[in-house]
Order: structure tokens, then sequence, then C-alpha cells
């Protein structure tokens, strides 16, 4: 279920230019934060950030937690008549984070250039690995008052040689330390980023004010609890004492007019969820919705203590059932209108955003969560009573009688093969990965299926070395193979089982190691793995999972008529590494679906549906339709043609080893090829006539006393294999 969560409304305490008439801040800040409005949490850190105080913000996400330390910081380097270097450094965990700050940064910039008519008065860069050695240098230079970096950055800074100057201004002048998302530092990175801190301070000429903001470094239920946390992990980081009037949080408010004593009663939620709902109505209206109401008074927020928190994420379907509840309507009804009433939402404040305020009403998100499968449990039942879960067990819950049992599943053919030991006239559950585990039993697979194995035909489908000839010319397993072959037993749900007494289902034993996968005919050899041949339900790994469902949400965009530049999808990880595996790995599918997309679209557009080898290149490049300039290494087209033909040859030889290249049999569960998929069938050309040919099989025993058709399907099967 996905949980739906409401960014409330903070308290705002004053226009820019009131927290300037109230000499906050300088009078010139007016002209940098021009129409902005401080949240009240934002003014105390100012408070405490304009005298020197340390302080540590931890407001939600999107309350401004960074305009607190640069306004500060900006309100310094104003009142201050050094326009030396080295004032502020400002650290922060990615350097995605810097290059955003590096635009916001440039925004007030603008802000106040263009209400002046004058040069900003304040200097500032980032300095990271991403830029040049020339780049860095003139940095070092130039000396700028604000520094933007990351903490490895930052120690690299106070160590080479080339960096000097550079350091030199810092411990001159530097009355600002920001560290932003202080979270990030745990462990012995936190370790590492807290010394790194008292080297720094220990080496500046002067008291330096350090500053912490995170959203999420709160602990404990009662807010006292929650500071008291904060403080102590501050003060471990920055190695000086914090207290709780250093940690400053959120201060909220209701974004809609109504009163706690008067919240809307059953009657008004009833008519409001049985009357149609209009997204395109006013922001008037959304204000008096009674269902609006409601959801900020009972889902967003809670009064605690004359002051408002919010409330943790619910279900969706909590809602719908805590609505039902409250407004007597069904459940169907109550889903409906919540559906409709968000989407309202989203309405008017894109209508709200899009006129230039940021001040929206009843922002919420909605978040998904995706646990990656392991293993998929079954009870023994084979009709509507069996029992599925992915929660691991030995006994179906409430049941103790009736085991549940792993089930892992064919490569080839997607066949469940049920992971059992046989223990006397027993079945008992067995983990995939562990053999032995049981005494006296013998460790295999249970496989349900009435066509899965027939003894009297599907032996000539194996090695001739596996099979031997009784004298009465019936073909049986080898005594050496003979414990490999798939055995007929009876099983009951309880895991009682015989190979002569009837019960309730029947289906085959299979020992381990599988020699053969009798459902798809496909032989091993003795050196492969079981892993190799079988897989668990949660095999696909959590990059191909994320890439699938990042697939489907564009799709989805597509489908419901978003334009191309709204189809757009955030990801965020942990390191910079993951970052770059999943784009790869994203990139990878996408290439390998389009690629394949123009082969289908070839062959669709064939007269007759089929290809050869001769027409492959061109047929795939004329179905992709790429431009010159997305396939060549030129900026636009050249104006001699025999010039762009070579190139489009050179294209379509690359198209052709691509397209045989992708006929190899991949290791990849999650991405068979058209042909795995059936979608795409390999003939050879001229074989009908070879195969037709009598004179050339008469020499040839075997072959030239079958049928055409007999002939035909040996000699392609031998031509697939090779």
């Amino acid at each position: 279920q996905p949980l739906l969560q409401f960014n409330p409304t903070f308290k705002k305490a004053g226009t820019i230019d009131e927290i300037c008439d109230r000499g906050l801040l300088h009078n010139d800040s007016r002209y940098i934060f021009k129409n902005f409005s401080f949240y009240q949490h934002q003014v105390e850190a100012l408070e405490l950030g304009t005298t020197n105080t340390d302080f540590v913000v931890t407001s939600g996400t999107g309350s401004g937690k960074s305009l607190t330390y640069m306004a500060t910081i900006f309100n310094h380097i104003l009142k201050s008549s050094s326009t030396g270097g080295g004032v502020a450094v400002i650290v922060y965990p990615m350097n995605a984070l810097i290059n955003s700050q590096s635009n916001e940064l440039n925004r007030y910039k603008d802000n106040f250039e263009r209400e002046t008519g004058q040069e900003f008065p304040i200097r500032f860069n980032q300095y990271s690995g991403q830029l040049t050695a020339e780049l860095k240098q003139k940095i070092i230079e130039e000396s700028p008052q604000i520094l933007l970096t990351n903490f490895k950055m930052l120690e690299l800074l106070l160590t080479r040689v080339q960096e000097r100057p550079l350091r030199r201004t810092i411990f001159k002048n530097l009355r600002y330390l920001v560290f932003d998302e202080l979270h990030s530092y745990r462990g012995r990175q936190g370790a590492d980023v807290a010394m790194l801190i008292r080297r720094i301070c220990a080496h500046c000429k002067q008291r330096v004010c350090c500053i912490g903001t995170s959203a999420t470094m709160v602990s404990g239920d009662e807010q006292v609890e929650k500071k008291q946390a904060v403080a102590e992990v501050a003060g471990v980081i920055f190695g000086r004492p914090f207290n709780e009037s250093q940690v400053i949080a959120e201060t909220l408010t209701r974004s809609l007019a109504w009163k706690e004593e008067r919240q809307p009663t059953r009657q008004d939620l009833h008519y409001s969820i049985i009357e149609p709902i209009c997204t395109d109505d006013t922001e008037e209206k959304i204000r008096q919705h009674p269902l609006v109401i409601w959801l900020e008074s009972q889902i967003a927020l809670e009064m605690k203590n004359d002051r408002y928190f919010r409330r943790p994420p619910f279900t969706f379907q909590n809602v719908v059932e805590l609505l039902s509840e409250q407004s007597g309507c069904s459940t169907e009804k109550c889903r409906d209108a919540l559906i409709s009433v968000l989407q309202w939402v989203s309405t008017v404040n894109k209508r709200i955003t899009d006129s230039g305020s940021r001040y929206t009403i009843l922002p919420f998100k909605l978040h998904q969560f995706f646990a990656q499968t392991g293993t998929v449990y079954t009870s023994l039942e084979q009709d509507k009573n069996r029992f599925i879960t992915l929660t691991p067990g030995y006994y179906k819950p409430d049941e103790i009688e009736k085991p549940i049992f792993p089930n892992v599943f064919s490569r080839v053919t997607g066949h469940p093969f049920i992971c059992v030991s046989l223990v006397g006239n027993r079945l008992l559950p067995r983990d995939f990965n562990e053999r032995g585990a049981v005494e006296d039993g013998i460790d295999g697979y249970l496989i349900v299926g009435r066509d899965i194995w027939n003894p009297e035909e599907d032996l000539d489908l194996l090695p001739d070395t596996w099979i031997t000839f009784r004298r009465n010319g019936k073909k049986v397993p080898k005594s050496n193979k003979r414990k490999q072959f798939p055995k007929k037993i009876y099983f009951d749900e309880f895991g009682k089982c015989s190979e002569n007494k009837s019960l309730q289902n029947w289906g085959w034993f299979m020992q381990v190691p599988l020699l053969f996968d009798p459902t798809g005919g496909v032989v091993y050899s003795g050196r492969v793995r079981d892993r190799t041949k079988l897989t668990k339900l949660g095999s696909e790994g959590r990059s191909t999972s994320t890439t699938i469902t990042a697939f489907s949400i564009l799709s989805r965009l597509h489908d419901d008529g978003y334009s191309l530049r709204d189809q757009k999808l955030l990801s965020f990880t942990d390191v910079r590494q993951d970052a770059a595996l999943q784009a790869g790995h994203f990139n990878d599918f996408n290439q390998v679906i389009r690629f394949r997309s123009g082969i289908v679209k070839a062959l669709k557009t064939k007269p007759g549906g089929a290809l050869d080898y001769t027409e492959l290149g061109t047929a795939i490049f004329n179905a992709l339709s790429l431009q010159f300039t997305e396939y060549a290494n030129l900026t636009e087209k050249p104006k001699l043609a025999h010039i762009e033909r070579k190139y489009e040859n050179s294209f379509q030889n690359f198209l052709i080893f691509r397209a045989l290249l992708d006929l190899r049999r991949s290791w990849r569960i999650v991405l068979p090829n058209l042909e795995q998929c059936g979608l795409l069938d390999i003939d050879y050309l001229y074989l009908d006539e070879c195969v037709a040919e009598e004179e050339f099989w008469d020499d040839l025993e075997i072959f030239n006393g079958v049928a055409f058709e007999t002939r035909r399907e040996f000699l392609a099967t031998v031509l697939d294999y090779f």
C-alpha cells in the first residue's frame, strides 16, 4: 500500500522587509531575498546565527533550511568592511547538492543586481573534484568569500601544497563552517568529519560559528527529547557543547481557515463525499471544502501542548477506512472522493506555482516502497485452498500441521520446482541452498504436472550414455543415473507421501543435483549447479527492479498524455557509483529495447514478414529512422552524398553485428532475446532445397530413408544448436 503524507504549512514570521526593518538582517538583504517571506524557524535560526551562536536546523524538506545559514553569512559579509576571502565554508555530502546551491546563489546574485543595478558584493564559488585544474587555480587566486565543497575535497584542501594560499585565507578569515545534511555523517565517516572540524577550528584565528542542517536527524517522542538527541549528536560532531536552545525545529500552522473546535461534522463529510468534485474549481472553494479541511486536521496535523506537529504517514487504505468510519459513506465512495480531492489539490497548487507563488495548499507525497522478494512459499494443496506467501516460515499460519515449502522456478520454462527432503514417507520443507540438513533424508524437488514426464516416450530425448536396453528392447535409465530420473509419488497437504498408495495429489520427485529439466527438455552438464538451472522469485536484482519500475512509470506518463517534456523521473542513490551503475543499467535496457523494437518493426514492414542476412542492416536502419547526427560523430549532415552513404554503410554493418550478437543466449533472466521470447524465428536459407535433394542423401544411412519433414527438423535442430 502506498503511504500518503502531507507537507504541512510552516508558520510565517514576516517578510524580508519586516525582517530588515527589525535590524535582524542588513538592509541590502531585502534586494537579495526580494519578495521572500520568512518562516518562524528561519527567524529563530537567524537570531542565533547573527549573534555568532552555533545552531542546528532540523525542519522538514522544503522548509528553507539553506536560507538560515545563507542569510546569516550574507548578513556578516554585508556588515563587514573586509573583502577578504574564506569567510564561510559550506560542506555538502554530494556534488549534486553543491551544483543545486550554486544555482540558488546565482539567483540571489541576479535579484540583487536587477534591483540595485550594482555588482553583487559577495564572491562565491564551488570547489569539487568535477572542476578542471585551470578552474581550481582560478578559485585559489580569487579566494571567494563563500566556498561550496564536500568533506573529502575540504580534507584535501588542508593537505595539498598547491592549495596552500586558499588554506591560509580560510584559517585567517573563516567565520562560518556549515555542514548540510548533518545526518549523512555517521560511523567511521562521521568520525573523519568530526576530526576534520576540530583541525580547522584549531587553526583558525578567531572563533568559528558551526552550523548544521538535517530533515531527518530526530528521535524520541517529545519535542524536548528530540532536541536533546540532536544537541548531543551536534556536540559530538562539532566538538563543542550544544543545548536544546541551539536546535531549531519547525513551527507548523494551518494552510486552511478552520478552527480547532469546529471540525467538519459527519454530515458535512457525508455530503462532501457524495457531491461530485470538480478538479478545476478555484482556490477559494478548496480552502472551504470539508474533506480538504478534514485531511489537514485529521491526517496532516495533530495538536500537542498548543503546538501543531506533522502526523506520521498513513497508508492510502487507512485514510479511506478512517474517512468511511467518520462519514458513514462506503469505502468505495470514500476512495473515489479522496482521489478526486488529491487531484484537485494538485491542480490548484500547479496554478499557484505557475503564478510565481511558493506557498501552496496542503501539498502531499505518495510514498511507494518496493521490497525485493526472496522466495515464494506454498502449501502442498493443488486446488483453490493452496496457501501462497512471501513470508518465510515452516508451517501455514494457524495450521501448524500443514507445512509450507519454498518454490524455485525453471529458468527455461518458469515451471515451479518445490524444494523438499524425502524422509521415509514424509516430504519436509528444504531451503533451496541447503543440502543434507535432514538426517537420512533425500534432498530433491517435487514437480507437479501430468505432462511433465512420460517414461515411455521422453527417454528418447536424453543422451544415449544415460540409457541402456533390456532384452525385450525397452529403454531404461542406466543404474548409475536412475536416482536422478523423475520418480512418481503420491502426496497430501500434510506432507505424507507414497510411491504405491494413491493419495490426494501426485507429482514427480527428482533428486538433487538435476541432470536435466523435464519441464523444458534441457540436459545439463554435471558441473552446472542447480542455481544456474533454477531461480528464486527475487533473483532479478534491485537494479533490474528499479529499471523496470522506472520504465513502467515513464510508459504510463506517455500513455496518459503527458508531454515529452513532463515525462520525468528523479532518482536518488546513496553514492555516486550506485547512481552511475543504475544509469548505465537503464541506458543498456533502453538501448536493447529500442534496438529489438527496430528488428520487430523491420520484420512487420517486410512483405512476407521475413528478412535474410543481406537485408538485415538496411531493414533495421530504416525501421529505427534515426537522424544522421544521432549515429554519426558529426554535428551536421555532410554536403557530399557519398560521405553520408559511407556513414550509413558503417552503421548498417554495426546493426547486423548487434542483431547477431543479441541472438546469443544471455545469462540475464530478465532480458531474454527475441527468439527466447517467441517473437522471432530463425530459419536457414536454401535449407528446403538441400533437404529435398534426394541424390545428396542416398549414400548417408538413416538420412536416406526418412521423410522430408523429419530430415528438415533434424538439420534445423543441429543448425540451431550451433
